[in-house]
């Protein structure tokens, strides 16, 4: 019996969290310190312009279908954008351990929220807006979900944004399933004018 409650809690401290690949945005990222923190404030486009593969190659986004708004990353509002319509996020830090993010639709504000974080070694910035959901009795009959988001600055001044997703479970921790997946996307810097 206590092989079984050692195992589950094994089992629970090291699945059920969503992970980082650092791979997909090494070689795209510019890092930053506490010193330049600064450099990630701007206006950006809301919907990316590049995704990245796995092993950090940039692709032109060409189908609006795959299009992950900058919205969907920090908040938990349900928003529709009207393809049409010209979207802007504009980054502001408040202090180095928060950022306020100001949503616009042709340059009038629509939403905005602000987001604790902390900026780590590999100069990124990890937003404290991670997600986990316990679904049934973990590892009995049930697992977790969960998410979170990193941002950093881009080779070209752009937004990096790196998302990492997981779901896992059991069934009386023998029959186990889940999967995981990262996401990286380039959001375009708008230039002042």
């Amino acid at each position: 019996m206590k092989s079984i409650i050692l195992i589950l809690i094994s089992a629970l401290i090291l699945s059920s969290c969503a992970s980082f690949s650092s791979r997909i945005v090494k070689k795209n990222k510019t890092k930053i310190t506490e010193k330049n923190l600064n450099k990630l404030e701007g206006s950006f486009e809301l919907f990316p312009d590049t995704s990245y593969t796995h092993s950090g190659n940039p692709e032109i986004i060409k189908s609006k279908a795959v299009l992950r708004s900058f919205y969907y990353f920090v908040s938990k509002n349900k928003t529709e954008f009207d393809s049409l319509a010209t979207y802007s996020v504009e980054l502001k830090f408040i202090n180095n351990k928060k950022i306020k993010f100001l949503f616009k639709k042709e340059d009038v504000k629509i939403d905005s929220t602000e987001i604790g974080g902390k900026l780590k070694n590999n100069g990124l910035f990890h937003l404290d807006n991670k997600y986990v959901k316990r679904n049934g009795i973990p590892f009995i009959f049930g697992g977790f979900t969960s998410n979170k988001t990193r941002i950093g600055l881009a080779k070209d001044n752009g937004l990096l944004v790196n998302y990492a997703f997981d779901v896992s479970g059991a069934l009386l921790i023998i029959i186990g399933d889940g999967f995981s997946y990262n996401s990286a996307f380039h959001y375009k810097r708008i230039e002042n004018k």
